[in-house]
């Protein structure tokens, strides 16, 4: 029973060098995110600038990231499987799918993206509310249109992310963004029907001072 105590203290050193590693490839894997995330939202505030130049530039090196993220999968899985990377990888797919609808592009696939299936849906869920960004946007330009088009899109969107019923585990978060999701397609919905009925009305009267001046 002597070396009882030894052998444990053997394996703890053990379990020490273990866990030292983890912590490295985690704080290692957390810049890797941060820095995934922020070239994401780079490159969906330059899209929405239609600077389409730098968004590919940003989302080229989001992918670099993301593959060099995608390695821990099956190096160290304790720590690829965290928020910190699904959260990375839902904004990659929304900045993508953005990319995809401005530049009137096919939208990509999850094998395409090489991500998670539960970030792929998050990410879905998100775009939905950059297209409302992007309806805004075109409603400014005063493209209705283009506004009603976008709409039906989104509007599908949510009917088919409705459609999933998973337990919570499975899907994390997907319930509220599909909850929150219905909130914009109404307010969006009201946005473009408001600016509907403004420009009927402006020319209802442009066309009354057409006919007053005439008389």
């Amino acid at each position: 029973m002597q070396n009882f105590a030894q052998k444990i203290k053997l394996e703890l050193s053990g379990v020490n060098q273990v866990l030292e590693r983890l912590d490295m490839e985690r704080e290692k894997m957390l810049q890797l995110t941060r820095e995934m995330s922020r070239r994401c939202r780079e490159a969906m505030f330059a899209l929405h600038r239609e600077d389409f130049v730098h968004a590919e530039d940003e989302l080229a090196k989001a992918r670099e990231i993301l593959e060099e993220i995608n390695k821990l999968k099956t190096e160290s899985p304790q720590i690829y499987y965290s928020g910190a990377v699904s959260s990375a990888q839902t904004e990659y797919v929304e900045a993508s799918l953005l990319y995809s609808i401005l530049r009137r592009r096919e939208p990509p696939g999850l094998g395409e993206l090489n991500v998670d299936p539960q970030a792929y849906l998050a990410g879905v869920g998100d775009f939905i509310g950059e297209l409302r960004r992007y309806i805004l946007n075109l409603l400014r330009r005063g493209d209705l249109k283009e506004a009603w088009n976008a709409f039906a899109i989104m509007e599908e969107l949510y009917v088919e992310l409705s459609k999933f019923s998973f337990p919570e585990a499975l899907t994390p978060g997907l319930r509220h963004k599909v909850d929150v999701a219905r909130a914009l397609l109404e307010n969006t919905r009201n946005d473009i029907m408001f600016f509907e009925r403004s420009q009927e009305l402006i020319e209802k009267i442009e066309k009354a001072g057409k006919w007053a001046g005439k008389e």
